[in-house]
């Protein structure tokens, strides 16, 4: 029994030394060598993050999906931190303001436009130019109100900014804005918006502003109730309303071929694991509408995947051709699949064109070492760079100091070639192997050895004794 006890222990002890050489391997750090491309980083200055946008002939060479095979060197060949961002689809502009030119309205408050002769200089502009009153000059006519003109502003208008004489004075009031397009016909667009003045105790508390509700018109006009000071203006700025701004879209083509013994079946080979965010498919003939299908996969090998249904149009109708919208996609698939019906005829003739939309990667990473930089992709057998965003960008009241600054990719150049994208034997596990044999070993003779005990004790020598 002894015996094979030591056996058991002999097993297991080499089993645990086999493991514990395994994970005490050193991890080697990649050269650029063990990549197949690189894209030198060329910027200006030495700051610490820069910032450059992938090129399609980095989503063309590396092997992982999820780019994970990409690393940024130094001079002296040493990774350097760095980070992938997806771009915005879209952004809001900055408010943009503008001065506004106005004209004083003096008579009863509130008394409108009627007795007023307005002459408007007939330019490109529409610029109002003078306001003359058709009434007889009266010695106590007060200042009743303004018009203000906007005809040049073509964007909407979310703001008035008003300042007048005197504004560092105690005042409080309200104003009413209403709007025309024809100085004729006027609509309230604010009622008793308050403006405040005030100063107390080394305190200020002012409200110069009368918000609008993303307002489009050529004129304004401002007034106020009769019981209130008349409000002397200095200055009127418009703030107009922030327009949505799309990110451009990066477009890449790809030509069509019929599926062998499939009608109506056409596969695509976009050639790069790409974040997709719009399909257009190019038809071949004039005057086509059919119902169509998408499928996609990652590998030629993998099922394929329904990726959306839509029809599909290319018509000539009143000296305008009409095509279909774009198709929405979410994947970074590379082979596609166009699947079209055939109850009406499908495409005719000729093949159709895909066309793949994306918004690359932004490569953000730190200038550690000496230049030049370069950014090299295309390994078969590397593990994703595992760099945190809070390990590279400091947070708090110094992140807002740290920009990064753009940089730019320049000409690819070879490093370890195609030999490192293309899939080879990987290695024998030997160690692996020999360790589950040693363990398969050691249970197998546990399992001989209970066998073993159970027959002794059910053997009639030692019921007897």
């Amino acid at each position: 029994m002894h015996k094979y006890l030591a056996l058991i222990s002999f097993t297991l002890f080499a089993s645990v030394s086999i493991s514990a050489a395994e994970q005490a391997k050193p991890v080697i750090p990649p050269k650029p060598q063990d990549f197949a491309y690189a894209l030198p980083l060329q910027f200006e200055g030495q700051d610490a993050l820069y910032q450059a946008t992938l090129p399609l002939s980095v989503y063309q060479y590396t092997v992982r999906g999820d780019l994970g095979d990409i690393r940024v060197f130094n001079a002296q060949g040493e990774v350097v931190p760095h980070m992938l961002l997806q771009q915005a689809h879209s952004k809001s502009s900055e408010p943009e303001r503008r001065k506004l030119a106005w004209f004083p309205l003096r008579g009863a408050a509130n008394a409108g436009l009627d007795h007023l002769s307005v002459r408007i200089k007939r330019n490109t502009a529409g610029t109002l130019i003078d306001i003359n009153s058709n009434a007889k000059p009266q010695a106590q006519a007060t200042l009743s109100g303004y018009l203000l003109d906007a005809s040049a502003v073509k964007s909407s208008m979310q703001a008035l900014e008003l300042d007048w004489k005197n504004s560092k004075e105690s005042f409080v009031g309200a104003v009413t804005v209403e709007s025309s397009d024809d100085l004729k016909h006027w609509n309230t667009v604010v009622r008793s918006a308050p403006l405040t003045s005030l100063q107390f105790g080394g305190h200020s508390l002012s409200q110069k502003r009368v918000e609008l509700p993303s307002l489009r018109a050529k004129y304004l006009r401002l007034s106020w109730p009769q019981n209130m000071p008349p409000l002397h203006l200095t200055s009127v700025n418009v703030e107009l309303a922030a327009t949505r701004i799309d990110t451009p879209i990066t477009w890449h083509a790809s030509a069509g071929s019929a599926v062998p013994d499939k009608a109506g079946e056409y596969q695509f080979d976009l050639g790069a694991h790409l974040p997709l965010q719009r399909m257009r498919i190019e038809l071949p003939q004039i005057n086509t509408l059919v119902q169509a299908a998408l499928f996609s996969r990652s590998q030629p090998e993998n099922n394929w995947q329904p990726a959306g249904n839509a029809l599909l149009y290319k018509l000539h109708h009143a000296g305008q051709d009409v095509k279909n919208p774009d198709i929405a996609a979410s994947s970074n698939h590379r082979y596609w699949l166009l699947r079209v019906e055939q109850k009406s005829g499908g495409l005719g003739t000729g093949l159709p064109g895909l066309q793949a939309g994306w918004h690359p990667h932004q490569l953000q990473f730190v200038t550690r070492g000496s230049s030049p930089f370069q950014l090299a992709y295309g390994n078969k057998e590397i593990k994703p760079a595992e760099f945190q965003i809070n390990n590279i960008f400091p947070r708090g009241e110094e992140e807002s100091a740290l920009k990064v600054q753009p940089a730019r990719t320049g000409v690819q150049i070879e490093l370890g070639g195609e030999a490192r994208i293309l899939a080879a034997a990987p290695p024998l596990p030997w160690k692996k192997w020999i360790l589950w044999g040693v363990l398969c070993a050691a249970v197998a003779l546990l399992g001989w050895m209970a066998y073993r005990l159970v027959k002794q004790m059910e053997s009639p020598e030692s019921n007897t004794k």
